[in-house]
């Protein structure tokens, strides 16, 4: 079996890749985290067919440095980029980031001598698996679901845990999240039919009208993850349209009867809501807040704000990328040059995403494009103009908020907050939002 050094930094696509490498081409992945750690492994095993790395990893040159020792070194190992590297673009393979695994399983498999045709035929393993948050809103399974045992180094028994006809509820599942475990494996025969079932189980629970306003949160927030869990892996598919349109008109519901922002900020944190759902929950119900205090306000612009608010960070891997809301911000984070494109770009990215959903109209399009104060929605404008749509200014001023809010490094009191976004936001437009908003927390 061949060998291949693999450098990524995102968690997911790390396990993604490492999965799918070794299933559809055959080679044993081995992970590093920069270069230095690649070299020293390059050192005892020059016979290593193929490096994966990022064009970076923090300042480092990871790419550069890994080519010029394989140059130096007159090495027969392959090299792969993810992400933009100008100084090697004429010299090997660079991949423009995001990079699907299709993709990247192609490129692998031609540069170690396996055929595409042995790629798509290469068997995939029994048991695939599946994050813990899909067991949160079902009571039972339609398939029997394992959990995976290392028994050597490259070994595993997988060990049935959940029979098919079983009956659980979440306190079940969270014994197992406080034993460490991550993820179960089900039969790989059965991930479409378990998914399936998953969204139509989450739909039909959201469209109940009799579940509490603190379970009608919960379960919105799993399928919030699950939306962005499946959009990021395979894109905007039927399933996902269903189970979004379920989830923004149940947030609608919540954010209409929803508790003082202090409670439903101690109820979001003591439930382990995760980043991503506390701030989308939370800046549709700043914008509810705000629009209830406009003269021009209609029931469907809530509807439009929180549809933005659903899918404005849909392509962002991390609560890092989703804390950014300034310029000033993404300079000084510690993101990685792709993570900070990531960010430059996701409005833009999550518009090209919802062309293909039947309900994102022009203005839940051009929100989002302008949801940063930007008119080409890349990037982040220190003070908007009053050039942007009425919907936007609300939406950005909300946003900030809500940013703020949720960050420990900084104020967590509106009298405080509020200040802020003043002297930031100085158009007359923008500071009669804030005046609203400022209203609701007199």
């Amino acid at each position: 079996m061949s060998q291949t050094i693999l450098i990524e930094t995102n968690e997911d696509l790390k396990k993604i890749f490492s999965l799918n490498l070794n299933t559809f081409v055959g080679t044993d992945v081995i992970l590093r985290k920069d270069a230095d750690e690649a070299l020293a492994l390059l050192r005892i095993l020059p016979q290593v067919a193929l490096v994966i790395t990022k064009s970076k990893v923090g300042a480092e040159e990871t790419a550069q440095k890994i080519y010029q020792f394989i140059k130096n070194e007159s090495l027969h190992t392959a090299l792969i980029v993810l992400g933009e590297c100008p100084s090697l673009a004429n010299e090997i393979l660079c991949l423009q980031e995001p990079v699907s695994w299709e993709i990247l399983i192609k490129q692998a498999a031609s540069h170690l001598g396996v055929t595409i045709q042995d790629a798509v035929n290469k068997v995939k393993p029994d048991f695939l698996p599946i994050g813990l948050h899909y067991f949160y809103d079902i009571q039972k399974t339609p398939c029997d679901v394992y959990i995976r045992i290392k028994k050597g180094p490259n070994e595993y028994q997988f060990v049935k845990r959940i029979h098919s006809k079983d009956v659980f509820d979440k306190n079940d599942i969270n014994k197992y999240e406080e034993q460490g475990l991550k993820e179960f494996f089900i039969p790989k025969d059965y991930v479409q039919h378990f998914t399936t079932f998953v969204t139509n189980n989450l739909v039909e629970k959201l469209e109940r009208e009799d579940l509490t306003l603190e379970d009608r949160i919960l379960t919105t927030a799993n399928a919030h993850e699950i939306v962005r869990d499946s959009v990021q892996q395979m894109g905007l598919d039927q399933a996902s349209v269903d189970l979004s349109e379920a989830s923004i008109n149940s947030m609608v519901k919540s954010v209409k009867n929803s508790p003082e922002v202090a409670n439903l900020l101690k109820f979001l944190f003591s439930n382990k809501v995760a980043y991503a759902y506390q701030h989308c929950h939370l800046l549709a119900l700043m914008c509810h807040y705000v629009l209830s205090k406009q003269s021009w306000y209609k029931q469907d612009h809530l509807e439009i704000l929180s549809f933005v608010s659903f899918f404005s960070d849909i392509t962002l891997k991390s609560h890092q990328q989703m804390q950014i809301s300034s310029m000033k911000d993404l300079a000084e984070s510690n993101l990685t040059d792709e993570e900070k494109r990531q960010v430059m770009n996701h409005a833009v990215d999550a518009a090209k995403i919802l062309e293909g959903h039947p309900e994102a109209n022009d203005y839940i399009r051009t929100v989002l494009i302008q949801s940063h104060g930007k008119l080409d929605g890349v990037g982040f404008e220190e003070d908007p103009g009053e050039d942007l749509h009425p919907l936007s200014k609300v939406f950005i001023i909300a946003d900030c908020f809500v940013k703020i809010l949720l960050n420990p490094g900084l104020p967590s009191k509106k009298s405080d907050i509020l200040p802020m976004l003043y002297t930031r936001f100085t158009n007359p437009s923008y500071q009669k939002i804030i005046k609203a908003l400022e209203q609701k927390f007199q």
